[in-house]
């Protein structure tokens, strides 16, 4: 690859486990360390498709993008996503940044096409948070994109969550669990933030 980056991280973790919070930890890392960058969002290519299919924003919601997905898996293979990330990174205005931290693989075809595409330049990292933890985080924060579902008891966040992990939606829809035993590194995220950016360390130092 004439653009390559020196290492494409990979974050898969259910919603609200803590992605964001990683990532900003690998980009402080990363910085500290002279290098550029960047972060690309599976969600993003799912809301791009979304608006080009003339979906207005105010109706995004995570069950739309969610189906969304799967369709884009279902008419253009599992991998279709990774894809269209790849040729993102393919295509970054030089000089290419030096990491690249993709997030969120949800589906195992995700993660088998960067792997293929990137080998030993891809490293995948699950970040792993109980159910029934980011539950109280989704509640607490009332996002108005977020699903109603999830939103009207501390039961029914766990549940969606649950499924969302086991990939009981359908076979090329949402399977975190199935993802995330594919990592390289788990990064636990039960604890304090603390600990999260102490683990984060840990893995950024053995990647750098």
């Amino acid at each position: 690859m004439a653009n390559a980056p020196v290492r494409v991280i990979g974050l898969t973790g259910l919603p609200s486990s803590g992605k964001g919070e990683a990532t900003l930890a690998f980009q402080r890392l990363a910085a500290a360390r002279g290098w550029r960058a960047e972060h690309v969002s599976f969600s993003d290519r799912i809301k791009d498709e979304a608006r080009a299919r003339g979906v207005a924003e105010s109706a995004f919601t995570r069950e739309l993008l969610s189906r969304i997905g799967t369709e884009m898996r279902e008419t253009e293979g599992p991998g279709v996503l990774s894809k269209r990330i790849v040729r993102m990174i393919e295509t970054w205005p030089a000089p290419s940044p030096e990491l690249f931290i993709v997030e969120a693989l949800r589906h195992v075809g995700e993660a088998e096409t960067l792997r293929e595409e990137f080998a030993d330049r891809f490293t995948l990292i699950a970040v792993d948070c109980e159910p029934r933890i980011i539950a109280r985080r989704l509640i607490a924060r009332q996002r108005p994109d977020e699903s109603p579902d999830a939103l009207r008891s501390e039961e029914h966040a766990v549940r969606l969550l649950e499924e969302e992990l086991q990939g009981k939606f359908s076979a090329l829809g949402p399977n975190v669990g199935s993802v995330a035993a594919l990592a390289d590194y788990r990064l636990d995220n039960n604890g304090t933030l603390q600990d999260l950016h102490e683990r984060v360390a840990e893995i950024f130092a053995e990647l750098a």
